[in-house]
Order: structure tokens, then C-alpha cells, then sequence
């Protein structure tokens, strides 16, 4: 079975409704018969831009710094860390142990122009042979041995 690695932005379309919500579904359904993986950075970038979505929404928060304080006063919101966990057990997505060492990621951040975390997640594929990536990111149509998907 094909394994496919899904990115941030996927996640955040699904749980979100945006203009890309429906093109993040049907990503998923297109691919619904392969295994679904995802990292750590993955959950990490959900977490904190699903977080912000939610407190801006609540007209809580302006920047980072008001947003850390929100967390440490608040934590984290029950229903983004509930729908989070939700999504990742409903489509059965397996969350990766990242492997990467750091000037690794430097080196390819550098040499393909890409952000460090994006760097990780390319290098966390390559690591699991993981060959598509679901993503709206352009950036990562410049990983040669990547397939990112639109």
C-alpha cells in the first residue's frame, strides 16, 4: 500500500472551513486507499496556527506574544486539541518520529529555499520513503524526490 504524507495546510482546511476546504477533501478521498502519515512538526504547526485561529476568532489575540499569553493563562482550547486528535484518529494517520539532524535541515533548507520546518518534512519523507505529499505549499513542488499533490 502507497504511504502519503500529509502537510499542515491539508489539516487546517479540513478542520477549518476556508476555500480550499473542499479541494482538501477531495485530496483526501482521492487518496483514501493509501496509508496516511504525518510528523510531529506537522502537529505542532496545526496546533499553534489552529490555536491562533481560534483566539483571533474570539477577538483575543492580535500577535504571537498576546497568544503566548493566552496559552499560559488558558492552554490550549479543548476543542482544537479534541478536533486535532479526531481528525488524526479518524483518517488513521500515523504521526512520524522525526529523524532528522539539523545540519541536514540546514543544508536543505538552503540549497531548495525552503523553511526550516518544511525542510524537516521533506527530509522526514525521504527518511520514510515516502514519496507524495498532499499539500497546498508550492514550495514543495521544488523537492526533487517529492510529489506534491495538487
Amino acid at each position: 500500500m502507497n504511504k502519503v504524507f500529509i502537510d499542515t495546510n491539508v489539516f487546517y482546511n479540513i478542520l477549518f472551513e476556508t476555500k480550499l476546504t473542499q479541494a482538501a477533501r477531495k485530496l483526501l478521498e482521492d487518496y483514501e486507499e493509501c496509508l496516511f502519515h504525518t510528523s510531529l512538526t506537522v502537529v505542532n504547526e496545526l496546533l499553534y496556527i489552529s490555536t491562533r485561529k481560534y483566539y483571533q476568532t474570539l477577538q483575543e489575540t492580535i500577535g504571537s506574544y498576546s497568544l503566548r499569553r493566552l496559552i499560559a493563562d488558558e492552554g490550549y482550547p479543548a476543542s482544537i486539541i479534541n478536533g486535532i486528535q479526531r481528525l488524526l484518529k479518524d483518517l488513521e494517520v500515523e504521526v512520524l518520529v522525526e529523524n532528522v539532524r539539523y545540519q541536514d535541515m540546514i543544508e536543505v533548507a538552503n540549497y531548495l529555499k525552503l523553511l526550516p520546518s518544511d525542510a524537516v518534512i521533506a527530509l522526514t519523507c525521504k527518511h520514510y520513503n515516502i514519496e507524495t505529499i498532499l499539500t497546498f505549499d508550492e514550495d514543495f513542488k521544488r523537492v526533487p524526490w517529492l510529489k506534491a499533490v495538487p
